[in-house]
């Protein structure tokens, strides 16, 4: 798996290099437009000791689209780097960038995710206005339905001497908002903060089984809470992509550790897009 998801990721990434579009950096854009761009993220959770890596093969044009292919790596346990990992991800995702005006714009969005347990859909947009020459904000809301396989979806168990079948695991719903601030300390340095809610519910009922009879099982995100608040914060350098097409970035990322008890987690990214 590991050998063919490689093979994958190298040939997108020579066919990337043949992509061409110029553009400079946008005073509305956290990334360059009109190029094709790399971006690799190294992640770390915190307290349950977990790396894991993602690549992501984006490219945006002249015309306002955005197209990206997306791949995620994993490990088998914690304390892992670089060892033993697997594909457990891939995804695509399709945007596209109307101007209201020179300093606002809208950005519609659509994304699917392949994942090893089923199939993820986002839907969304967000409105970004520049207040000045030196910061910003957006808001954004996205719709995420997640559906799984039948392997884990559906499950048997015999229940008063008969075998039934029962849905072990609910397909989920979930209303995800957000908002962000920038601020351009100069033309090298962007700081931003981002504040996100998100309420998850069950689509389809759930179920808990044992000889003795069936309970139902509700979808949580945080503390046995539909609803989660957490936040994230992302420091980004330019200073480097005149001379090398390279911008680096580092991001701390608050998330829920337990969907049933009062436990959160930090998450350590370091990564950078490379442009061609």
């Amino acid at each position: 798996m590991k050998k063919g998801y490689l093979t994958v990721v190298g040939g997108l990434l020579f066919a990337s290099w043949y992509a061409h579009a110029t553009s400079d950096v946008s005073d509305l854009y956290d990334t360059v437009t009109g190029k094709t761009y790399v971006q690799y993220e190294h992640d770390y959770q915190w307290t349950r000791r977990r790396h894991s890596d993602s690549i992501k093969i984006v490219h945006t044009t002249p015309k306002n689209f955005h197209y990206e292919l997306k791949f995620g790596m994993y490990p088998d346990d914690s304390d892992y780097l670089f060892k033993n990992e697997y594909s457990g991800s891939g995804g695509l995702v399709l945007q596209y960038t109307s101007y209201l005006n020179k300093k606002t714009y809208l950005t519609p969005s659509f994304e699917t995710d392949f994942m090893d347990v089923g199939m993820q859909y986002i839907a969304g947009a967000t409105l970004y206005r520049k207040l000045n020459n030196n910061w910003g904000a957006y808001i954004r809301y996205r719709y995420q339905y997640r559906r799984y396989g039948r392997a884990d979806r559906m499950g048997t168990k015999t229940v008063g001497g008969s075998e039934i079948t029962y849905r072990k695991k609910a397909d989920t719903g979930t209303h995800r908002f957000e908002y962000g601030i920038d601020y351009r300390l100069n033309e090298n340095w962007r700081f931003q903060y981002i504040g996100l809610y998100d309420y998850i519910y069950s689509v389809h009922g759930a179920q808990s089984c044992s000889s003795s009879g069936c309970t139902d099982v509700k979808s949580y995100m945080y503390n046995n809470k539909h609803g989660y608040y957490y936040s994230e914060v992302k420091v980004q350098y330019y200073g480097w992509y005149k001379t090398h097409h390279f911008i680096p970035y580092f991001e701390v990322d608050q998330k829920s550790g337990s969907s049933s008890a009062p436990k959160q987690d930090a998450v350590l990214e370091l990564g950078a897009n490379i442009y061609f």
